[in-house]
């Protein structure tokens, strides 16, 4: 047996079968995925990866089953990432780009699994599937970026939600004693959305990266991009002197002249663009970040249905969506008088 420290969990234990994953390029290659992409650059210690947050997702899936296979779904669960993780999908999205990551994982999973004494179909069922997203991997990584960003949002009592937490066709239940533990999940999830996930510089570096991405795929093929990891891509970057990197890095970034409803910010987008040029204006929006839990009681009943808590905490994300426009740097002030 193995042993792996890490800061929230103290040491993780290993098997021989489940180490064996764990060293394959494939998934070392997740030690040069940032969890958080571009959120460093607001939050300077949010370097951590998807690395560690797997086996995080892992030890609390190991910490609540025996099943081994269930642990290796757990480890394996983003394998499918490219470089800059969700914030890369988005960025081909955006730039005409299909991406399937579940399709992906699939595919790297089955390769890691090649020689392992795991198959890729027991592996991915829908039960162990569905316990470990639903739960464990937002478990873990609401833990992971509160740490690391310093956002406090309380502690999470993840043991007590995984032992009264249960799948059954295609669905994760729950002991109604733990409504309130899990309120706190998404409340914690409420506040790193507002707080982290969509600070107003994130949401700009975001847009700032997804056209990096767009006039390198000009040049570079988009399966390239993928396939590469964080260091390979700002590499490429580099050598390609791409413009809105090289702004990213030196860390000179749009900033916001306007924010309100999407009609609106379109106007001024247009009004903007027609004055400065498409390079120097950004048009964007911040989303709802709510998503209704698939988690159910013994009864049947929807976890939100239960919970009036739930229920609000979707209304006020509906309530912070609003669409933007930001400017080159040099501009702000100009912009600001006569938007």
């Amino acid at each position: 047996m193995k042993y792996v420290r890490d800061p929230l969990y103290g040491e993780i234990p290993l098997s021989p079968g489940l180490k064996e994953i764990v060293d394959h390029p494939l998934f070392q290659r997740l030690r040069n995925i940032s969890q958080l992409a571009l959120v460093k650059y607001v939050y300077p210690t949010a370097n951590h990866t998807r690395f560690e947050h797997s086996l995080g997702v892992y030890y609390i899936m190991l910490s609540t089953t025996e099943d081994e296979a269930t642990h290796a779904y757990a480890l394996l669960h983003d394998v499918g990432h490219g470089p800059f993780s969700h914030l890369l999908e988005l960025a081909f999205s955006e730039n005409g780009v299909a991406f399937d990551h579940e399709r992906r994982t699939r595919e790297i999973a089955k390769e890691i699994l090649h020689d392992s004494v795991f198959s890729l179909k027991e592996v991915f069922s829908r039960e162990r599937k569905i316990i470990v997203d639903a739960l464990a991997d937002r478990l873990d990584y609401l833990r992971r970026d509160s740490y690391f960003t310093g956002v406090e949002v309380g502690y999470i009592p993840w043991e007590r939600i995984m032992r009264n937490s249960w799948t059954e066709n295609g669905r994760v239940y729950i002991k109604e004693k733990i409504i309130p533990n899990i309120e706190h999940l998404h409340v914690a999830r409420f506040i790193l959305g507002d707080s982290v996930y969509f600070h107003r510089t994130v949401l700009v570096l975001d847009r700032m990266f997804i056209r990096a991405v767009g006039e390198l795929l000009e040049e570079v093929g988009a399966e390239e991009v993928a396939n590469m990891d964080e260091h390979g891509l700002i590499s490429l970057f580099r050598e390609r002197n791409n413009f809105w990197w090289r702004m990213i890095e030196e860390r000179r970034l749009y900033k916001i002249v306007y924010k309100g409803r999407k009609e609106e910010a379109l106007e001024v987008y247009e009004r903007l663009v027609g004055r400065y040029g498409k390079r120097n204006v950004i048009f964007g929006m911040r989303s709802p970040f709510y998503t209704r839990p698939n988690i159910y009681l013994e009864d049947g009943r929807p976890v939100e249905q239960a919970s009036a808590l739930l229920r609000s905490l979707r209304r006020a994300e509906e309530g912070r969506m609003f669409y933007f426009v930001a400017v080159a740097p040099h501009l702000r002030s100009e912009a600001y008088r006569s938007p």
